[in-house]
């Protein structure tokens, strides 16, 4: 698959720019040809505690009362900057980039690249946001079921779920405007 969408899952210390990253997952997919890769992934789990980052409270208590695999990313080794290069050589070139929310999982990886006074990877024009294109879905079609279809909040496996809803809705949608 020769696609350069690529959906990208963070996993938190906090809601802020400026919070801990746990873990980074990613999937190439191709809205346009309802595909998500299955063998195409990148996923990370990091050292959140030495990252010079903020670590909410509530963040930490509330990730106490998660399920064991998502709990398993808090044990992570990878150094923040040894992640972000790593994402950057993983990503298609002129990758178009995914985030579930204009202002969260993209947001943050810029301030961390930023932080680390590393080049970001994805131009700005090439940023994606699941929920309007879900609005643009319900708004055509009515609500959407959205259940998760692997371990929820586990990066990669959120990557993934939120790339098949986005292939859906995309080919839902097109396929209705053609008459």
């Amino acid at each position: 698959m020769k696609a350069n969408h690529v959906m990208i899952d963070l996993e938190t210390m906090g809601l802020l720019p400026g919070s801990a990253i746990v873990s980074i997952g990613a999937v190439v997919f191709d809205p346009r040809l309802n595909r998500v890769s299955n063998k195409n992934t990148f996923y990370m789990e990091l050292d959140w505690e030495s990252q010079e980052r903020h670590q909410d409270p509530n963040t930490l208590h509330w990730w106490g009362s998660r399920a064991p695999i998502a709990k398993a990313a808090l044990n992570g080794l990878e150094g923040l900057p040894e992640a972000l290069t790593a994402l950057s050589n993983w990503l298609p070139r002129d990758a178009k980039v995914w985030g579930n929310g204009a202002t969260f999982d993209i947001s943050m990886l810029e301030d961390a690249y930023r932080q680390q006074r590393l080049d970001i990877p994805w131009k700005f024009w090439n940023i994606r946001d699941c929920r309007t294109v879900k609005d643009m879905y319900e708004s055509s079609r009515g609500g959407f079921n959205k259940k998760s279809g692997g371990n929820l909040h586990h990066a990669l496996d959120d990557a993934i779920f939120q790339a098949q809803y986005i292939c859906f809705m995309w080919s839902s949608i097109v396929k209705g405007e053609k008459q």
